[in-house]
């Protein structure tokens, strides 16, 4: 269940969506799906430039210069396949390539020429090449099944369109659910393997403010990084290699160095994450109540225990890093999401609207034959998932942080899909992936530190043992007892790891090569762990499964009746696929007697410097600069300074960290990376009064790239003069 395995022009469907979003007028907020981009009112919000220039189903586009990171967005910026993105989302790849002898996470990264760019390693980057509505299918395949068969059969479905999709060279397919348990999109994107470091700022730089500033305005953070793509010598995707050539995109995004100014109208084109406008007031409590604080509280134990540990060793350091980072910038965002719930009160204002939905079923005797009962039904499936849901978070840290746990769910997972035939294994195991196994093989070793994951362990067990939700599940019963339950869990992670031959790199190439019978002959502890574990979390799973099957009927009914009771339709809740947001370079009021302007200057992060904070070190170079007002071109003169970042009131969550911010000529004037502590709770609902997303203003990378570290052929094949 919580697997660690399991888990041509752009020709759009304009159909589908329109159909969706018909007979509404559209908000100027949110996350709009491309096949929306015509009907929105962007000439006269401020765009200069022709919507066909952002959006051509029937020519090249802005849209063909985005492509789809892990976990972000960066563009493509020349014609040699240079992408701009930002510095935390080239974060790992920067840490891989680093060592206590060449540390540019620490130092930065320059390839002055293109033998000198470094392979990101299991880095990828996607371009969309098209999509198709793929609902009947999903539909009918689901049709008359209930709770976990509904959810199994809806998974098979999307397997199958996606595994059909993905035998065109090249192609990487996903089913995107638009609106729950109703609109499913299978998109298509051309997956290029050979992505290559090219710049990286230092880290005082990259990562200026730290967890100070995380999520904070103002901002002084100068999060850009490139990366270039490459291909092989015939033009098609390809793994790292060295007769590979550069990547020539259809489109790029031109840069303007002269930057933007205040009430100035902006877009940002990306992939948002995940958010849940569009869910009932029931799953915000459980956000509220269970998921968020579980989380928060979780990581924020294993953060403090992993910096210690990163201060003691500079090899941790650079291994743990990129996971402190990860669970930090959570953590801060989840406390920013429990302050939102706390000072706006979205679910009240739910529960008021559902009500008189409830009122609305009632008063017509079609609804009421229809839906009678729809809002206490919904009601009736979130409550299992109060009860389990803390639970089962506990079981996916285990299997996304914890790489003794994942070895022995690797070894477990191979030895059950080797007695299949090769077309039923997941992918991983099938003979034509015997590389992509390798890879996560060496990835795993390669960031081990058995310190940090019996801590980790430690520390989940010992929150566990003081929540009731807890109390029962009888894999746990052992660390429940008089001592502390951290003792309890130490002792018996570090006996399963003592006795483990899976930790060793060898001794587990070894073992692969075993049969299935022969390997459980040996009886490995940390396999037999995995198992008990794993068996116990299913049950689990399978609770949350069943909720989430019949919920995913119940929450269709919920958005037909919604449209209905409004009179109007409304975008889908973003999903990681492509969308627009615009809006302005805008100030705003986050609390009494307060102003935030929209731009934050090098001064100002001179002052920060000056603080004594170790969040706010600066390379002396950059100080350098600064006390000779060295500037060059970059110089705001309305500022009278060198503009840092930007604040403005669009749509934006996570996945858009790298998104390009254009102005009305479609010229790339920032780089989006961050929102305002006060915009966590974007993800539930937007508002003009406290949404405010931040980018890194265009003049200071292309100031750092030139003056700080000196790479004028960057700045060339930019073509800033």
């Amino acid at each position: 269940m919580f697997s660690f395995f399991k888990r041509f022009k752009l020709n759009f469907f304009l159909f589908t969506l329109l159909i969706i979003l018909s007979g509404s007028k559209i908000l100027d907020e949110g996350m709009f799906p491309l096949s929306e981009i015509p009907g929105l009112n962007l000439r006269e919000a401020g765009l200069k430039i022709d919507v066909k220039e952002i959006y051509n189903p029937d020519g090249v586009s802005l849209i063909d210069a985005l492509v789809k990171l892990r976990g972000c967005t960066g563009s493509f910026v020349s014609e040699d396949g240079l992408i701009l993105t930002n510095h935390h989302c080239s974060f790992g790849d920067i840490a891989a390539v680093s060592s206590a002898e060449n540390n540019y996470l620490e130092n930065g990264f320059i390839a002055k020429e293109r033998d000198q760019e470094l392979p990101a390693k299991g880095q990828s980057c996607q371009i969309t090449v098209g999509y198709s509505d793929v609902s009947k299918e999903i539909l009918d395949a689901a049709a008359g099944k209930e709770s976990s068969d509904r959810i199994d059969a809806i998974n098979k479905a999307r397997k199958k369109l996606v595994e059909e999709a993905q035998k065109e060279p090249g192609i990487k397919a996903e089913v995107s659910e638009m609106f729950i348990g109703k609109t499913y999109i299978l998109f298509k994107y051309l997956e290029l393997k050979d992505v290559r470091l090219v710049y990286a700022p230092p880290r005082a730089i990259g990562e200026f403010g730290g967890e100070t500033d995380n999520w904070v305005w103002p901002r002084h953070t100068g999060d850009f990084s490139f990366l270039r793509a490459y291909v092989a010598p015939d033009g098609s995707p390809a793994e790292y290699a060295k007769e590979n050539v550069l990547y020539k995109p259809k489109k790029i995004i031109p840069v303007n160095p002269d930057g933007v100014q205040e009430n100035d109208f902006i877009f940002v084109l990306g992939y948002p994450g995940t958010t849940y406008r569009n869910r009932p007031s029931e799953f915000l409590k459980l956000h509220r109540d269970v998921r968020l604080p579980y989380m928060q509280q979780v990581f924020a134990s294993i953060i403090s225990n992993f910096e210690e540990l990163s201060a003691q060793n500079l090899d941790w350091k650079l291994k743990l890093d990129p996971q402190i980072k990860t669970m930090a910038n959570t953590e801060k965002n989840y406390r920013g999401k429990l302050a939102g719930f706390n000072k706006v009160d979205i679910i009240g204002q739910k529960e008021k609207e559902e009500v008189e939905i409830e009122k609305f079923i009632a008063g017509d005797s079609e609804l009421r034959n229809k839906y009678s009962g729809l809002m206490q039904k919904i009601k009736k499936e979130y409550e299992p998932l109060n009860q389990v849901t803390s639970i089962n978070l506990f079981g996916l840290i285990l299997s996304r942080f914890s790489t003794t746990y994942q070895l022995g769910e690797l070894m477990a997972e191979y030895m059950s899909a080797k007695s299949l035939p090769d077309q039923n294994r997941p992918n991983i195991f099938k003979d034509k992936n015997k590389a992509m196994l390798q890879s996560t093989i060496d990835e795993l070793f390669e960031g081990y530190i058995p310190e940090a994951d019996i801590n980790q362990f430690k520390i989940i067990v010992a929150d566990a043992a003081k929540r009731s939700e807890f109390r029962d599940i009888d894999v746990l019963q052992r660390f429940f007892t008089n001592r502390p339950a951290s003792v309890e869990a130490e002792e018996y992670f570090k006996s399963i790891a003592s006795k483990t031959k899976l930790l060793n790199k060898t001794a587990f190439m070894e073992l692969l090569n075993l049969a299935p019978e022969e390997f459980a002959k040996l009886n490995d502890p940390l396999v037999a762990m995995y198992k008990e574990f794993d068996k116990q979390f299913s049950s689990y799973a399978e609770i949350a499964k069943n909720a989430e099957g019949n919920l995913n009927s119940l929450l269709a009914d919920f958005i037909e009746v919604k449209k209905l009771y409004l009179s109007s339709s409304f975008i889908p809740d973003a999903n990681s696929t492509l969308r627009l947001t615009y809006g302005y370079i805008k100030g705003y009021t986050p609390a009494d007697a307060t102003y935030y302007k929209p731009f934050t200057t090098l001064t100002g992060l001179i002052e920060k410097s000056f603080s004594g904070n170790p969040d706010y070190v600066l390379p002396p170079k950059l100080k350098e600069l600064w006390k000779n007002k060295d500037y060059g071109r970059f110089k705001d003169e309305k500022l009278d300074d060198l503009p840092v970042a930007i604040l403005y009131n669009l749509d934006t969550t996570g996945g858009n960290s790298g998104s390009p911010v254009l102005d009305a000529w479609g010229r790339l004037i920032g780089l989006n990376f961050d929102r305002a502590y006060g915009a966590t709770i974007n993800d539930y609902a937007w508002s003009e009064a406290y949404s405010r997303s931040i980018g890194v203003d265009i003049r200071y990378v292309l100031w750092n790239i030139e003056k700080v570290g000196g790479a004028h052929n960057l700045i060339a094949e930019l073509g800033v003069n």
